[in-house]
């Protein structure tokens, strides 16, 4: 053979081996868009899951009742689609493209936990790989998992106002629908008889956490805002299995109230009506946030009343957190203060208290949820326990 031929067949081989590499380097850069491509798939197949599961806090119940809920699965499901398939294909347009790989919604590894399971499919284009036969793109899948279960901390939105969980039971609660009013003591400091819990000096009003002064000056801002700090319920109450076992620990939690507690209240000794209370009560009413409100356990719920002392030295136990909105008040003080709300929120409140002459204190609430974060502990209630779940949800990513 001669040079001639030698080195054409040279300059051949090394055509074909340019093109080799050249493909080889098309490809790896192709894996590598691809690997990013994934990490984001991942970041919105979380999203996706997460929104989800926010979309399921509006939705009381157990779980299996919302899991079979027609309305709350279409609402979760737009969410995770609205938010996982704009985080992908937005992350660089017209090189992505996501299709929805999965969506569930189930009850089930812990008893009472809503889980959200939702999944995407992405597609990278490709580019020099094809010259050494690749495909025209590279399909990379990701799955995330969220869940919603019954939050055992409220790190804001907590009012100065303690409920007998009486008032909630259904066998004593003067409910209609989601609206629900709840009597406080009256004229005289006398206790609504369905919950005769008398603690001298004290109308139920508590201090938030922080701030137990005893003072009536703070509570104005504490109903309008809020607590300032959180509120918990106290743990470990899915040990106790009767109602005097759930006596047992709460009361044993909370011998005293602590000034930095978030699971025991401590009183505030002012009259519920005191002040420029009823403004702000108003002021609450139509602004149409939702509030938490502490619960503190008595028959039949409990064996006996866990609140006790008196004046500022009252204890209330948080044994759970009920959401909802103020819809209306009705205070027996002299000038008779009596409100409802005017926000749409309240639309239907079928307890109006305009002219009603009673001596009686009560509140009108509807009954809501309240998403919370902040806090990982595990919660000892199951979604629509009505001894334990007052509305406060929490949505975490778990896998």
């Amino acid at each position: 053979m001669s040079r001639r031929d030698e080195s054409g067949a040279a300059a051949v081989l090394s055509a074909l081996l340019a093109l080799v590499l050249i493909g080889l380097s098309g490809f790896t850069i192709d894996l590598g868009q691809a690997y990013v491509s994934n990490r984001n798939l991942q970041k919105a197949a979380d999203a996706g899951a997460l929104a989800g599961a926010q979309a399921l806090t509006r939705f009381r119940g157990t779980c299996a009742s919302v899991r079979d809920n027609p309305v709350a699965n279409a609402a979760a499901l737009t969410a995770a689609r609205t938010y996982g398939e704009a985080n992908y294909d937005e992350t660089n347009p017209g090189t992505y493209d996501s299709t929805q790989l999965e969506f569930d919604i189930d009850c089930d590894r812990t008893p009472g936990v809503l889980i959200v399971q939702y999944g995407l499919s992405g597609d990278t284009a490709t580019s020099t790989s094809r010259l050494i036969g690749a495909d025209d793109s590279i399909t990379t899948t990701s799955r995330a998992e969220a869940t919603v279960d019954v939050a055992t901390r409220a790190n804001e939105g907590v009012r100065p106002l303690a409920i007998c969980s009486t008032l909630l039971d259904p066998a004593y609660a003067d409910r209609n629908g989601d609206f629900i009013r709840v009597s406080f003591p009256g004229s005289g400091r006398v206790p609504p008889s369905a919950c005769p819990v008398s603690l001298s000096g004290n109308w139920w009003l508590i201090d938030c956490p922080g701030e137990r002064t005893g003072a009536a000056s703070g509570l104005v801002d504490q109903i309008i805002d809020g607590c300032p700090d959180s509120v918990s319920v106290v743990p470990g109450q899915d040990d106790a299995t009767t109602p005097g076992s759930l006596t047992v620990v709460l009361t044993d939690a909370c011998p005293s109230a602590p000034v930095n507690s978030e699971e025991c209240m401590s009183g505030n000794p002012g009259n519920i009506s005191q002040g420029q209370t009823p403004g702000a009560w108003t002021t609450l009413m139509n602004s149409g946030d939702a509030a938490l409100f502490p619960v503190f356990c008595a028959p039949p719920r409990c064996s006996a009343v866990t609140a006790s002392g008196n004046g500022t030295n009252s204890v209330f136990p948080v044994q759970s957190l009920m959401g909802a909105y103020v819809c209306g008040y009705h205070f027996a003080n002299g000038s008779r203060d009596r409100a409802d709300s005017t926000h749409a929120n309240c639309s239907g409140n079928p307890y109006s208290t305009v002219g009603d002459s009673s001596r009686n204190n009560y509140f009108v609430f509807k009954l809501t949820t309240v998403r919370s974060s902040g806090s990982n502990s595990v919660s000892d209630c199951a979604l629509g326990d009505v001894d334990c779940d007052g509305g406060l949800r929490r949505t975490r990513l778990t896998q």
